[in-house]
Parts: C-alpha cells; structure tokens; sequence
C-alpha cells in the first residue's frame, strides 16, 4: 500500500523465494515459497483460499485453528504434527510462524489436500506444482541431434498447443500454450558446443522452455510440425557474409541480420532491429523482501501481489513489441527508494509505473491510479531551474496526470473492477522520478477481509491488458 508499512524481522531468515502452481480444472495460482534451512515452505492462509474457502481463524501466539468446510484444522509453531478434524498427519519439517505468517512445508499439500478438498491431487516429490481435481497435465518429451553446423531441439508434447518464441536476456523462450505442463525433469544440461542448458519454467503460470546458448552469436532458427504438437528448433552458426559484388557485376539483395540472444540489459527489444532503439517502461512492484506491505485476512500480501502484476505488464509489453522495459526489483528483494529511482532515472524511460495493494475499503477488486502532488507551498509554480532533485517529478506534473487520465479510463473498461476517478497525492515512490510517472494501486487489501480474488490469474492478464492498451495510448498523443 501507499503509507507506511511494518517490517518483520525473524530468524532464520528464508534463503530466497521462489513460486508454487496450484492447477485446478479452471484456475492456476501461483504461491510465494520460501526456503527456510534448505526446506520449502509455502504461506498456509493463501493455499488453503486457493483450493477452498476458510470459514473462521482462531489465532494464539503458537497455535492456529481454521474451521475449512467440514473439517476444523489445527496447527502449532515449530510441531511437526498437523490436526485435520480427528486425523492426525505427521511431517518430515515442522510448520513455522515468522512474524504474522503461518507457514507449511510443501508435502503438507500432497499429504493434506485430498482429504480436505476431497479431490484427487497429483504431485511429484520435489517439484513446485501440483495438480488438484481433473487436471490432466500435458507431457513432454524433449531430445537433441546433429545438424549441420548446429544442433537440432525436438520438443513434442502429448497434445497440440499454441507454441511461440521469444528472445530475452540473452536466452530463447518457448512457450508451450496455456495448458499446464508437467515435465519428466525440470532441467537439461548438456556438453554441448551450440546448447548448455534447456530449463522448464511456469513460475509465472505460463509453462515455457528456456533454452541457454552455449555461446553467443548463433541463429535460432524455430519450425512447427503435427500442427502443434512438435516443434523443431535448429541452433546454428550464422552464414558466412557474402563478398561484395564485383564493380559492374549484378547487385544483391542484403538481407538483414538475424535475431540472436544477447541484448541490452533492458529487455524487450530485439538486438539486431533496425531503427531507433524502442522506448523505455519501468515497472516498480513496491515492496518486497521482508517489506511484505499490506496484508489480507486470507494471508494474502501486498508485496506478491505487486510482483505477479509487474510480471504480467512485463509479459504484456513484450509481446507488445512496442517498449522496453526496466524492473526497479526482480525477486523477493526490496531496493530502497534511491535504488529504485536511480535504476529509473538511468533508463530514461518515457513512463514510470509503481504498483501497490492496499486497503480501499469494502469495494474489491478495485484500482486507484495516483499522480504526484507535491506538499512543499512554491508547488504551484513549478520553474524547472529551481525544481530540487528530490521533486523532479514536478517538472512532470501535467503528463503525469495526463497518464494517470488514460490508464483510468482503460482500467475501467476491466469487467468487474471499480475504477475510481486519478487522484492527486505526495507519493513518495513518485517524487523523484524524472519521467511522467503514476501509481497504481490495487484493493481491497487489509487484514479484515478476504482477497483472494486479487491473485486471480485471469483477473491480473486483464489488468495487465488495459495498462499496456493506455500505456500505447498514452505514448501516441505524446508529441
């Protein structure tokens, strides 16, 4: 959220943070795991409102009791043992409580899921996702073979899908369709002069396969066959530049280089592309780390929140292949507002974008898109010369608003989400950026109700939609 939040501070402290997909036959949610001493862990209020509905807490220091439909579930700090209603269910790890959350290993959902969702779940041991009801996963077959002055990729998979490339940082993405996937193994490595490894990723809900050259400068050159059930990718050595034509001999077309991994260190653009270089976007998902921001009755957090709708914007404008886009934070971290500012600042972008959740009141989902206002009293008169550093963003103020007019209005076209109307206010994730730059806020997020439906996937793509729609919008009017 916007104001001022707490920071938990507990040992020991979660060695990184990853994502855990729940799939369900019309749904797929991604949980924030964390590792506690080489253990995974994932928050117990979020993956129980996944897969059901949570009636009542009972909290005390060291213990938590949820009544889940018929079954009331008790759980106590630092015990192994897990009560669901009569049953009792022994783990391997015991369950913890750092700071406000109540966290469980991830075989608590294998070994506890079917009986309180009463449904079949699927899970293999060590993954991080898990299939619950009639979710029949796709499989996946993947092998490599000589070709030429390269190395051919065969990818085939059980059913036909969508499939599509990209190139980012340097690595292809394929990605395979909608449908989740579950993979024989998460990651390929070879001793291999064209390809080091090929790695299978859906932390974002999205199952791709990331492919990771052995060298710079080949040519990834993709073929579809079965009608989407293959997909042949050739890795090879770029051609030799042709000699130019003798003096009076006949002219040849020059092609334009291919397209090969290694780009700029802001991503979204195609190295290679011909013409000015694309213009910038930050996105700023505010938060992170033990800043976990605002937090929900159903443990939801302002600061997962945050990073799945960077992702999906992310996601959106490159697809887009309109802008660039910078991340003031990439992870579980949480930069200070300086180092925010400067990785801002840095990539000259032509909008600034920081994304919170917080507590709107009763009306959710529902979205408010800020600009900044300045509390210092020359405000009203903003002479650039004399405008300090630390309020650049005045300087911005009239494209700012502007910005702020036109995701609102895009916004509002999102089925089932209230929009109020921009509002003008001292934001300090705003103030010192030197762009136009807005916020937007998502709710209702607060600890006396449930919101659960902000993670909705489905929900977050059409979000991430409208503010690329007035993001293009927005850099069209631009003179």
């Amino acid at each position: 959220m916007l104001t001022a939040v707490g920071a938990f501070l507990w040992a020991p402290r979660p060695l990184r943070s990853d994502n855990f997909l729940i799939y369900q036959p019309e749904s797929r949610t991604a949980i924030p795991i964390q590792i506690i001493d080489q253990v995974a862990y994932v928050p117990l209020l979020p993956v129980l409102n996944t897969v059901g509905k949570v009636g009542a807490i009972q909290e005390k220091k060291n213990s938590l009791k949820i009544w889940f439909g018929e079954i009331d579930i008790e759980v106590k700090s630092n015990d192994k043992r897990v009560r669901l209603g009569k049953a009792r269910i022994d783990l391997s790890q015991p369950v913890r409580k750092p700071g406000s959350q109540w966290l469980v290993p991830v075989e608590f959902l294998s070994n506890s899921l079917p009986r309180l969702t009463k449904q079949p779940v699927e899970y293999k041991p060590g993954a991080n996702r898990i299939f619950v009801g009639d979710v029949r996963p796709l499989s996946l077959a993947l092998r490599l073979e000589p070709k030429g002055e390269g190395v051919r990729i065969a990818i085939q998979l059980s059913e036909k899908v969508n499939i599509r490339t990209t190139s980012t940082d340097g690595k292809w993405h394929v990605y395979l369709g909608e449908k989740p996937v579950q993979p024989v193994e998460t990651a390929y490595h070879f001793q291999d002069p064209f390809i080091s490894e090929i790695r299978f990723d859906d932390q974002d809900g999205r199952p791709k396969l990331i492919i990771t050259p052995a060298a710079g400068g080949l040519n990834f050159i993709p073929s579809i066959a079965e009608g989407g059930r293959v997909l042949f990718a050739d890795v090879l050595k770029p051609a030799p530049v042709a000699a130019p034509p003798a003096p009076g001999g006949p002219e040849q077309a020059q092609l334009p280089a291919p397209a090969v991994p290694g780009g700029p260190a802001i991503e979204g653009e195609v190295p290679g592309t011909p013409g000015p270089p694309l213009p910038v976007i930050v996105l700023d998902a505010a938060h992170g780390g033990e800043d976990t921001g605002a937090r929900a009755r159903d443990g939801v957090l302002e600061k997962d929140i945050t990073a799945q709708l960077a992702s999906r914007i992310r996601l959106a404008l490159i697809a887009g292949r309109k802008f660039r886009i910078q991340l003031t934070r990439a992870g579980d971290v949480n930069p200070t507002f300086e180092q925010r500012e400067i990785t801002a600042n840095t990539a000259r972008p032509v909008a600034f974008l920081s994304l919170h959740a917080g507590d709107l009141g009763n009306t959710t989902p529902r979205v408010v898109v800020f600009s900044y206002r300045s509390l210092q009293p020359d405000a009203a008169q903003p002479v650039a010369l004399l405008v300090p550093w630390s309020e650049v963003n005045r300087i911005h103020g009239e494209q700012s608003q502007r910005l702020a007019q036109m995701l609102q209005a895009r916004l509002a076209q999102v089925p089932g989400l209230a929009a109020d109307a921009p509002v003008e206010a001292a934001v300090r994730s705003l103030r010192s950026i030197d762009c136009p730059a807005v916020a937007i806020e998502l709710g209702s997020l607060n600890p006396a109700q449930d919101s659960g439906s902000l993670t909705s996937v489905a929900l977050q793509q059409q979000i991430a939609t409208a503010i690329v729609a007035g993001l293009e919008g927005f850099r069209a009017s631009t003179p």
